[in-house]
């Protein structure tokens, strides 16, 4: 197997790790990285560079873009050309950097909810505003209600959604019927689409993600949208901030072009354009061994949940590796499920009130961790229900 999971993070500075320094019991299974090593190919190409011994100026070459283009028509069929890529350090800068250039002072921006909590901090400390749209259950899993997303767009005051596909939490792929009608409602009332397709190559055998630019989606899509896209998900490279932004509608283009060059935007980390080169030229095989695993964490996670834990009410995740738990029939407030997952299951999740006010009674789990990790996590979560239920 090409995949290493033995990886120990506690003592490396990893976000995720740090809610140790106070209880060495508590297991993280929070933050979107994952506990699997970076690939090895990826960590030579790294090393090369670094053994040429001098890190100075350097632009991305052919090659680097080229990686790009192949990689995003092999695997998501969207056609692109060099010039209609414009490379950021993250997928939040990049959005950051969208939202001030191509939006107004006190413009609408519509996020569904529950949401990346970042995005709301992007949209509100750039002076836009932050317009939460609820998602809504049906049979366990999110839908978008289309007829409250079109009232919502009237609103003239609203000009750009920000469209998470696959959605983190929720871990739904929206279906093409979905972005078409989506586009096509945007479209109607001039608003924009911005893309963030981060997770969108970790995909399952029963689900795979359509992204906004593809060829299937038409010209109408292609002309009001801005896709975001980076290898660091599915590649586990958060760290060396390398993403781009790929935009097909040539005003807009040329306005983010601009100011791109104003900004020295483009001006990236080294070893983040080597190893996002290097994971879309030789990854494919390595992501493919990776998925499957995800998946089978996936599987094992949900059944578990569902045969032994039923007050937990775990959504499907359809991608990412991020499982969106429902604690509701705990009846505790957010704060005392936090606290309770802490000190009587020993385990940390995300707590879903930080996605917003539709998060309120949710819990976040990674799953993209050793196996072993993984059960022991499901554990946890069984030894808090048990306690939790005896009192």
């Amino acid at each position: 197997s090409m995949i290493d999971t033995n990886v120990d993070r506690r003592h490396d500075n990893s976000d995720k790790w740090a809610v140790t320094k106070d209880d060495d019991q508590l297991l993280p299974m929070t933050i979107a990285d994952m506990d699997i090593a970076t690939p090895q190919f990826i960590r030579e190409a790294m090393q090369r560079v670094l053994n040429k011994k001098v890190l100075g100026y350097t632009t991305p070459s052919t090659g680097f873009y080229n990686a790009i283009i192949r990689w995003q028509k092999t695997h998501h069929d969207v056609s692109l050309k060099r010039d209609q890529l414009i490379i950021v350090p993250s997928i939040a800068v990049g959005l950051s950097f969208v939202i001030r250039n191509l939006t107004q002072k006190n413009d609408g921006i519509i996020v569904m909810s529950p949401y990346y909590p970042p995005y709301r901090q992007l949209v509100v400390d750039n002076q836009r505003q932050f317009v939460e749209f609820p998602l809504v259950q049906r049979e366990g899993q999110y839908v978008i209600d289309f007829n409250r997303l079109d009232a919502v767009m009237a609103d003239s005051q609203n000009k750009a959604i920000i469209v998470c596909n696959p959605h983190n939490p929720g871990g739904c792929v929206w279906t093409t019927t979905e972005l078409q009608r989506l586009q096509d409602i945007a479209n109607a009332h001039h608003v924009l689409v911005l893309a963030d397709e981060i997770h969108d190559d970790v995909a399952f055998s029963d689900n795979l993600p359509v992204s906004m630019l593809s060829d299937l989606m038409g010209s109408e899509a292609a002309s009001q949208t801005v896709l975001m896209k980076s290898a660091t998900k599915a590649f586990n490279l958060a760290g060396v901030k390398c993403a781009f932004l790929a935009v097909k509608n040539p005003a807009l283009l040329a306005t983010l072009k601009h100011a791109a060059a104003a900004e020295a935007i483009e001006e990236v980390n080294t070893l983040g354009v080597v190893a996002t080169q290097t994971a879309y030229e030789q990854g494919a095989q390595w992501l493919t061994e990776v998925n499957a695993y995800l998946e089978e964490n996936r599987n094992l996670a949900y059944e578990y949940l569902r045969e032994n834990i039923p007050m937990i009410r775990p959504m499907y995740p359809e991608g990412t590796y991020l499982m969106w738990l429902d604690f509701m029939a705990y009846d505790l407030s957010d704060d005392e499920l936090d606290e309770k997952l802490r000190s009587l299951g020993h385990i940390c999740l995300n707590r879903g009130i930080d996605y917003g006010q539709t998060g309120s009674g949710f819990m976040r789990l990674n799953f993209a961790v050793d196996r072993d990790v993984l059960k022991d996590a499901l554990q946890r979560l069984k030894a808090f229900d048990t306690a939790v239920r005896k009192k």
